[in-house]
């Protein structure tokens, strides 16, 4: 069987079916049975540095908002598709605070992110497998692709950092906690989305936990998701609500969505997120302003704008503010994208701790094979 290699030009954007960051490259096999092998991927690499008002920390990471994968397709001539998808095992941002440094290279089941099973047909596509769940990236829509470096679920880039109280000691509070977007994320599940109609289209996914053992909860969720071009104007979204079923005993909801506008003549964006937890309490707004233009042939700079206000996490009448500012480079010949993000973080509850503000520096770069 013979096959020829191209490299082919996809998209660079956001995908409107996970809400995740849409590829920029991809190469494909094409066999002579009319099948195709595509392969895509990046590797994903910052420095943060962590001053939490009394300690400073530096650590290379891989940067969970996009982190470095690898994935590929398997298409043929029938509506049946498979799709295979893994972090690469690099130390995630996620995992990373004062107190813990992960192994730089630790590459386990749970770094599996799509292993699924793709049918289309004219009602609308079916996915079965571990992947995203209707939900996912329904808080994390944004038309100004900064997900790198500026995104609505600050938990992937600093979650397990912490604040220091008034004396320079570190608190049990951690950034995740406290700056949670309520976004879905991805289990071994049924999942539909219909068909757009008017730009609209609505799905549903029903699911469990596989890649972590003693998880025996059970997830559902759907969502309602939008995009159209109006001229110069584009303008996406999506909203759901996400439900677990904890074994044994309470269901738990929460609520999010997000909506992006751009501009295409002037470079403009705004996008804004909200969401909440129905059930534990906790509720916040995002919003994000950027602008895309080219001061160097070498490809479009962007500038990001961003502000979080969220309350009642962990306890009522508490407080999380963020706001933060970034730069991204592109390179287009290179395939990469390089970046400096900066973010100031303040929380603040009823009890008799006073909480430092924490600073963070991100600069790094991602780039595209």
């Amino acid at each position: 069987m013979n096959a020829t290699q191209s490299p082919v030009f996809l998209c660079c954007g956001r995908d409107v079916d996970s809400g995740r960051i849409c590829l920029c490259r991809a190469q494909y096999l094409f066999f002579g049975n009319g099948s195709t092998f595509s392969w895509y991927g990046w590797l994903h690499f910052a420095q943060q540095v962590f001053d939490d008002g009394a300690h400073t920390t530096s650590t290379l990471v891989d940067v969970s908002s996009a982190g470095s994968r690898f994935g590929f397709y398997l298409r043929g001539s029938s509506p049946v598709s498979f799709q295979f998808e893994t972090g690469l095992g690099f130390r995630p941002s996620t995992k990373t605070s004062q107190t813990t440094t992960p192994d730089f290279w630790d590459w386990s089941r749970r770094d599996l992110r799509q292993v699924q099973v793709i049918y289309d047909s004219a009602i609308g596509r079916f996915r079965f497998g571990q992947g995203s769940m209707s939900m996912d990236g329904g808080a994390e829509v944004d038309l100004g692709d900064t997900a790198i470096v500026a995104k609505s679920n600050i938990n992937e880039l600093y979650g397990s950092y912490l604040f220091t109280d008034g004396t320079g000691a570190l608190t049990t509070v951690n950034i995740g906690a406290v700056f949670d977007n309520f976004d879905n994320g991805r289990r071994f599940r049924l999942r539909y989305d219909s068909p757009e109609f008017a730009g609209f289209s609505i799905g549903g996914a029903y699911g469990q936990e596989v890649l972590t053992s003693g998880v025996n909860d059970t997830y559902y969720d759907v969502a309602l998701r939008y995009g159209r071009a109006f001229g110069q104007f584009e303008v996406k979204g999506a909203v759901g609500t996400a439900y677990t079923d904890v074994a044994g005993g309470s269901t738990l909801q929460e609520s999010a969505g997000s909506i992006s506008l751009r501009d295409h003549q002037t470079g403009l964006d705004i996008t804004f997120a909200g969401g909440q937890n129905n059930s534990a309490g906790g509720d916040y707004v995002w919003i994000k302003a950027g602008w895309r233009g080219q001061f160097l042939a070498v490809g479009d700079t962007r500038f990001v704008a961003e502000v979080f206000r969220g309350s009642d996490y962990l306890s009522m009448g508490s407080a999380s503010d963020m706001w933060g500012l970034s730069l991204i480079q592109n390179f287009d010949r290179a395939r990469i994208e390089a970046y400096l993000g900066y973010k100031d973080f303040s929380y603040s509850d009823s009890s008799a701790i006073s909480y430092r503000d924490a600073v963070t520096w991100q600069i790094g770069a991602r780039w595209t094979f």
